[in-house]
């Protein structure tokens, strides 16, 4: 399958800034992290980060999130050897790939996803940002013209290329320049960040018209309900707001949690229900038809979502493996699992989550399954859960919703508040789950509000809307 990649590039030491702008602090994120957040929401793939300069710390900067790194040696010799190493480090399927700049903090998911949407229709070599007539990064580039880029040095990139074939470069228009400005100095950092200095929690809320909402450790914690568990509900429902319930666990079906609603006193449509587990059924109806073999691992939840999508459960001739937490998992199906990735199998994980809470305290959660099969088999899986984009984009699909008018609510800053950024949504922490404040106070990972609990959330939520 041809892929349509990013490369950041991350590696110059900005020394007429005085600083390394991919280091800069932005709005809680360091700048490198924030702009491979960009390129995750979009659905690029794979993410390069080209790192060079003081790598170490920008590899931290980066923490768990699912990117390349290509170390460019030679990066004081200029931009061209960044360019270069980002392109060595792309898989041979690539279609084309995305040049982003660590000093352009206003780029968002969606103009890249704009980039993609033009290339695809017109397949166009080039096809760049513009505002009248600057044209500039994010700038994507066909697979045809990678040669040509190691064929330039010193520091220079892909504007040659742009003015080599400046009657084949499509533009895609941006409303304003400022999303397209750069940080040429401490002072522009400033400025621009002064411009977009984080709105009231009350603004916030105000805007919010669709709300993406985790269950466990938001809605309850194991089988007793949250404080204002039906008052929330019932704000939503007064206040207009659409929501789907979206988890990561993928072992049981919709009916279940809608029951499990139902015994606290909240009745909701099964159809706002999301799971994992649905969302990986969905992908693999978009990759594969009805009667291909799957063998799943997982609960009910994975095996009627899949047998919903026209899948056959089978072990032998499987052609993908799909793995989701298991109460009942047992050392054979691991084996059996194994035993067809070794045989070529496609491998999907419905969740990464690496542990799963009980009332006794944290147990093994999905993604220590994933990591086993991982390392028997050297093979990657495809995780479909949080914090990966999959399950985010169906939420929406299904709520008829953008990301600007969205926000995520949960209590884990890895999954939800992670994956809530990535897919270019607000994040709403609550903190009576599995984040507590020392946590956050630790995490570099900043949520965009942060509530006590859901009953803390309506309250204000409440007064944003309905104060006099």
């Amino acid at each position: 399958m041809s892929l349509i990649g990013a490369i950041v590039l991350a590696a110059g030491g900005s020394t007429r800034f005085g600083e390394p702008k991919q280091l800069l602090d932005w709005h809680g994120l360091p700048m490198v992290a924030h702009v491979a957040d960009q390129a995750l929401a979009a659905g690029l793939e794979p993410v390069v980060i080209v790192v060079g300069y003081r790598a170490e710390e920008v590899r931290a900067a980066l923490a768990d999130r699912p990117v390349r790194l290509a170390t460019n040696w030679r990066w004081e010799e200029g931009l061209s050897t960044s360019v270069q190493a980002g392109l060595a480090a792309l898989p041979p399927e690539t279609e084309a790939v995305v040049f982003l700049s660590c000093d352009q903090p206003l780029v968002s998911a969606d103009l890249l996803q704009q980039l993609v949407v033009r290339f695809r229709e017109t397949g166009a070599p080039i096809v760049c940002a513009a505002y009248r007539d600057l044209r500039t990064t994010p700038a994507l580039f066909a697979r045809s013209l990678f040669r040509e880029f190691f064929e330039i040095t010193g520091d220079q990139g892909g504007r040659v290329l742009m003015a080599r074939y400046a009657d084949r470069v499509i533009p895609v228009e941006v409303p304003s320049p400022l999303l397209l400005a750069d940080l040429d100095t401490p002072e522009a950092y400033r400025e621009l960040r002064e411009q977009t200095v984080s709105p009231s929690p009350e603004s916030v809320l105000r805007r919010l018209r669709h709300l993406v909402v985790d269950m466990d450790g938001v809605l309850w914690r194991a089988d007793e309900p949250m404080p204002g568990l039906g008052e929330f509900f019932g704000f939503l429902r007064e206040a207009g707001i659409r929501f789907v319930l979206a988890t990561n666990n993928a072992s049981k079906r919709p009916e279940e949690y809608q029951a499990k609603l139902a015994r606290f006193g909240v009745e909701i449509p099964v159809e706002t229900i999301l799971t994992s587990a649905e969302a990986a059924a969905a992908y693999l109806a978009s990759q594969a038809p009805p009667g291909t073999r799957v063998y799943a691992i997982g609960g009910s939840g994975v095996q009627h979502a899949l047998a919903a999508r026209g899948f056959v459960l089978a072990e032998e001739g499987a052609e993908y493996v799909v793995v989701g937490w298991d109460p009942d998992l047992h050392w054979r199906k691991m084996a059996k699992a194994s035993l067809l990735l070794q045989r070529g199998a496609h491998f999907i994980g419905t969740n990464p989550d690496l542990t799963y809470p009980t009332p006794e305290g944290l147990v093994p959660g999905n993604g220590t399954n994933l990591a086993v099969l991982e390392l028997t088999t050297g093979v990657k899986p495809l995780i479909i859960g949080k914090p990966e984009p999959w399950l985010y984009r169906a939420a929406l699909e299904r709520m008829g919703a953008t990301p600007e008018t969205t926000a995520a609510l949960g209590d884990r800053l890895d999954t939800d508040i992670l994956g809530g950024k990535r897919a270019g949504l607000t994040t709403i922490l609550v903190l009576s789950g599995i984040t507590t404040p020392e946590d956050l106070a630790r995490s570099s990972l900043r949520p965009d509000l942060v509530f006590r609990d859901i009953a803390d959330l309506t309250a204000c939520w409440r007064e944003a809307l309905f104060a006099s």
